[in-house]
């Protein structure tokens, strides 16, 4: 059966999930699918007499094919000729040797995400097809993924404050095809797509025959949309775990220990990786058999009655009267420091925006809080939280002066600020079902 090219009527709920955005990017290699993308959004806001959010394109040059550049300069011909401005997102880091797709992945999205903050942005857009949805499944299936991961992709995530939109992942890819077709347009084929070095590629070469025993790429994108939902119901009896948590507005959390154990291990898995993913700032939940190797050995430490301490995904994992406190990870080379001048806002760690007070006539320094800063602090939180946590911390400082820390009153004798300083998690802790909570800073007594 040839496949149909996607229809007016059709594009009103494709892009549906951009009610409220103002501003949008759109990824755009130069290939089919994000190239239809490209040409149904514009056509899209043709429809909506120019309602619609004002977007930039971007394409991301990993500067792994010499080909890549000229191909960026096609996209943005072709963005500019439907009414769009176009930037080049170029990857400067190490050139990976091994795992070139998922490390290629993880910089694009990093690229994005960069380039969403510098332009205001409140969604990328990303052309996951139906198809790709399928392989991604079967990957997931190869790895031993449980019921999150092979729920596959996601129309919407939240990453850093920016959703991540994909409005055609119910669209077959040979629907893509079809319109780019009616519409007289080509696009640009990526070698990298038929290298069967790739496990993706080798897994698409398998979709034909797969389909011949029934398992059609709209059957598997059914199973995971399945996923999804018996993922979501598991995540409502996650929120009655945490419920019952500490959550800092410096960033870290104190879980009771007895009711994450007593808890199903399903439930009791999703609540780790729910709260190690917001306090260590990844994108991803770790391993499902890194989780559960940390599970089992807490559930060691606990019976034996020993310490337990570990790291995972970028947290510390510490055992500490009855509570299994998770607090960011400084690592060797500790936590990063950034300049901030006078009313200036930062994204810091990934995790929190912190706005510098006004009216300060020096530059500031947003890090860490760190022993010195603890101290600092006097007696709060004492007692309370340990003081490796409290460490972990996002705080400003004059010089060797303290000005404040997340969650903190002032220090007595500190350097003071001015009202309009604020910490602001990005993202809400547990993908927006429990927040750290905006910590603004208070007034100086």
């Amino acid at each position: 059966m040839t496949a149909r090219p996607v229809e007016p009527a059709e594009l009103e709920p494709l892009f549906s999930s951009l009610g409220g955005c103002r501003r949008v990017g759109l990824a755009v290699s130069g290939g089919a699918d994000s190239t239809a993308l490209m040409v149904l959004f514009q056509r899209w806001l043709a429809m909506r007499a120019g309602e619609g959010p004002s977007a930039t394109v971007f394409t991301v040059d990993h500067g792994l094919r010499p080909e890549a550049a000229g191909e960026a300069v096609a996209v943005a011909d072709r963005a500019a000729r439907l009414g769009f401005p176009h930037e080049t997102l170029v990857f400067r880091g190490k050139k990976p040797s091994a795992n070139i797709q998922a490390v290629a992945r993880e910089a694009r999205l990093e690229l994005l995400l960069d380039a969403a903050r510098r332009h205001g942005l409140d969604a990328i857009l990303l052309a996951h097809t139906r198809d790709d949805q399928a392989e991604t499944f079967l990957l997931r299936l190869a790895r031993g993924s449980g019921v999150t991961g092979l729920a596959a992709m996601a129309p919407r995530r939240d990453v850093d404050g920016i959703a991540l939109l994909r409005p055609l992942l119910d669209v077959p890819k040979a629907r893509l095809v079809a319109t780019l077709r009616a519409a007289g347009l080509d696009w640009i084929e990526d070698p990298s797509n038929v290298n069967a070095a790739y496990a993706r590629v080798r897994m698409r070469g398998l979709m034909p025959v797969l389909a011949g025993e029934g398992l059609t790429a709209d059957r598997l994108a059914e199973t995971a949309a399945r996923m999804a939902r018996a993922s979501d119901a598991l995540e409502e009896v996650v929120d009655t775990v945490l419920a019952e948590a500490m959550v800092h507005p410096g960033g870290f959390v104190g879980l009771p220990l007895a009711r994450l154990l007593d808890a199903h291990e399903e439930i009791s898995l999703r609540a780790l990786a729910r709260v190690l993913r917001s306090v260590g700032g990844s994108v991803y939940s770790p391993r499902l058999d890194a989780l559960e190797g940390a599970l089992a050995a807490l559930r060691d430490a606990d019976g034996a009655g020993a310490a337990f301490r570990r790291t995972l995904a970028g947290a510390v994992l510490d055992l500490a009267a009855g509570r299994l406190w998770v607090y960011r990870e400084a690592g060797r080379t500790g936590l990063e420091t950034l300049p901030l001048s006078p009313g200036e806002e930062t994204c810091w760690d990934r995790r929190f925006r912190v706005r510098a007070p006004e009216g300060m006539r020096d530059v500031l320094t947003v890090r860490a809080l760190g022993t010195e800063g603890r101290r600092e602090l006097g007696a709060q939180g004492e007692g309370l939280w340990p003081h490796p946590a409290i460490e972990t911390v996002p705080s400003l400082w004059r010089e060797d002066c303290l000005v404040a820390a997340a969650g903190f009153a002032f220090p007595a004798g500190g350097c003071g600020a001015r009202k309009g300083a604020a910490f602001e998690p990005v993202a809400a802790l547990a993908s927006g079902r429990m927040a750290f909570g905006p910590s603004a800073l208070p007034e100086r007594q």
